[in-house]
């Protein structure tokens, strides 16, 4: 459409045209932000769990909920980095469920599972949630719930992963003891 077609007599934009135009560009960049911050899903948890016993670091595992922008905050600032920096073989798995669906997911221990089944198991009751467990699905450290209101969520996720390579470092000592 002609530019001069979106333009009334006097020269203004007529507020119905703008609304569109900016509800396009707002469409637009929403959807590229969702993209860009996608964590990948809770799928196979056995196979997940296999990868970390051999490589020796932790499942982070997001509970969260549609449209929510506290597990977004989680998922972008906290969570994204955590899974894409640092040594690649060192590097947690990081995987996201959302903890209301039914849709079917293997867990750690094979069977068929779903978000709702596993936020039941940890006692997930808000989103965000964030579980930190073994290759088995054990929690190596208390699940961090809620969203970064006081901006210590970094702090309290470093120590969450602390205490989770400590307690692989253990298991992994008295197996070979």
């Amino acid at each position: 459409m002609p530019t001069s077609r979106l333009i009334d007599r006097a020269g203004i934009i007529p507020r119905a045209v703008l609304h569109m135009v900016l509800l396009a560009a707002w469409a637009a960049g929403s959807g590229a932000a969702a993209q860009h911050t996608a964590l990948p899903a809770a799928q196979d948890l056995a196979k997940d769990g296999r990868d970390a016993d051999r490589r020796r670091v932790p499942v982070v595992i997001l509970f969260s909920l549609p449209e929510c922008r506290y597990c977004e905050t989680v998922r972008r600032n906290y969570l994204l980095p955590l899974a894409r920096e640092g040594e690649p073989g060192r590097r947690p798995i990081v995987r996201e469920t959302v903890m209301a669906s039914a849709a079917r997911l293997q867990d750690f221990d094979r069977k068929a599972s779903s978000g709702k089944a596993l936020a039941a198991r940890y006692r997930i009751r808000v989103a965000p949630s964030v579980a930190v467990v073994d290759s088995r699905g054990k929690l190596l450290a208390p699940v961090l719930e809620g969203g970064d209101v006081s901006g210590m969520y970094g702090a309290y996720l470093d120590e969450a992963l602390a205490a989770a390579r400590r307690a692989l470092a253990e298991s992994t000592t008295r197996r070979t003891e």
